[in-house]
């Protein structure tokens, strides 16, 4: 009998499946369960496509699952489409880039305003630094140009 993480496993795949195919996208993929939350690694020869344009395939293909597979309450689970672990690389450059960043603002008094990210990205911007007492962090603006803004704390 199946689990109804198996059942959310092969609906994923089965939609995913003709995803790539219908975008003719020479792409693998393994889905992983972990409790509330499911991981999908894309590999194959068209993975330099996925993460090119700072990853914006990748992240139309998350928004899609996500937007698809969604469901609320006590069956809501979580979406993770990954390739080449460049969630967790790009998750570092930009704590580095935010410390950096803080910095900056420190010393100068001046705003830093980041380029505009997903909502992932901004994320992990605003959580490198929400203990940082010295300055503060907000998102601005609106669809694809939302980003991060660091300001000196008052």
């Amino acid at each position: 009998m199946k689990t109804e993480q198996d059942k959310r496993i092969s609906q994923v795949s089965s939609f995913l499946k003709e995803l790539l195919a219908a975008a003719e996208l020479d792409l693998e993929f393994r889905c992983e369960a972990e409790e509330e939350n499911m991981i999908i690694r894309l590999y194959g020869n068209d993975v330099g496509m996925v993460l090119s344009n700072g990853a914006r395939l990748l992240y139309a293909v998350n928004h899609i699952l996500t937007r698809v597979f969604y469901q609320r309450g006590s069956e809501a689970f979580n979406l993770l489409v990954d390739c080449n672990d460049y969630r967790n690389t790009r998750a570092e450059e930009l704590e580095s880039m935010a410390r950096q960043a803080a910095e900056s603002v420190k010393k100068s008094g001046d705003l830093y305003p980041f380029d505009p990210m997903p909502a992932s990205e901004r994320r992990v911007v605003h959580l490198t630094l929400a203990n940082e007492a010295a300055v503060t962090t907000e998102s601005e603006g609106g669809g694809l140009q939302r980003h991060v803004v660091i300001f000196p704390a008052k």
